[in-house]
């Protein structure tokens, strides 16, 4: 992994590395439980540089975004995504896709109508294929209408960064999110069960009568599955079920 690297220095990276299509696609699992079987791979992008080591995106997002090169990044991932759901498809293997789409891709006034023109030729995959979002990003009001049109060709949508849990989940199911990712830790810890307004049993209730479901992310430990299992969390995603993989290596 790259590290210690100037503002400019990244800059320079992610140039070449959209030059040189050197944005890699890696895959994480999201799997069911108890039997822990793949049922989605996280798309997430990862940027190579010239010797070789690699760029995350924690590194390298803040920096674009100020470029104003997210809308391409993202150009980048979701091509290739659809690339490897139709692979994964043409295979018949019974797994999805979340793909990460962000506010300003979205908001993108050159962008957005290439991403559904895109989409709209590629609306056979819609099942397959899932837009994740943060809380912040689902919120906006400026977006809304972007995701409409993304509803309107038939994708469905995931959040996740999810800062607070007074979610009117039948708004989200009748706005097509399917899923919800909360963090293992949050969900099991004695001070967010007392400081939360809902406690997860019930969360898990009311986003089933929505029809939608609860996966918890960022599980590392065992006992964390065995805590999940109690409240009938039925899917995880975290590096004891895998950590992000080039995709060659995943799927």
């Amino acid at each position: 992994m790259s590290e210690n690297l100037s503002p400019a220095e990244i800059l320079d990276a992610i140039r070449i590395g959209l030059e040189q299509n050197r944005v890699d696609l890696y895959l994480q699992p999201v799997v069911s439980l108890p039997q822990r079987k793949v049922r989605f791979y996280e798309v997430f992008s990862r940027i190579r540089r010239d010797d070789g080591t690699v760029m995350l995106p924690q590194q390298y997002l803040d920096v674009a975004a100020e470029a104003g090169l997210i809308a391409t990044i993202d150009n980048f991932l979701l091509f290739r995504c659809i690339q490897l759901v139709r692979r994964v498809r043409r295979d018949k293997l019974e797994v999805g896709f979340f793909c990460n789409l962000s506010r300003h891709a979205l908001a993108d006034q050159e962008f957005f109508p290439q991403l559904t023109e895109f989409l709209e030729r590629n609306s056979d995959l819609a099942e397959a294929l899932v837009f994740e979002l943060s809380q912040n990003d689902a919120e906006d009001p400026v977006i809304a209408p972007r995701l409409a049109e993304l509803r309107a060709l038939g994708f469905s949508f995931s959040m996740d960064n999810v800062r607070a849990l007074d979610l009117n989940f039948d708004s989200l199911a009748e706005r097509q999110f399917r899923f919800v990712k909360l963090e293992a830790e949050k969900l099991l810890s004695d001070q967010s069960q007392a400081t939360m307004a809902i406690h997860i049993s019930d969360l898990k209730e009311a986003m089933k009568r929505a029809g939608i479901d609860l996966i918890a992310e960022k599980v590392e430990h065992e006992p964390e599955v065995v805590g999940l299992l109690e409240f009938n969390v039925d899917l995880g995603q975290g590096y004891l079920f895998g950590e992000p993989m080039p995709a060659r290596d995943s799927a």
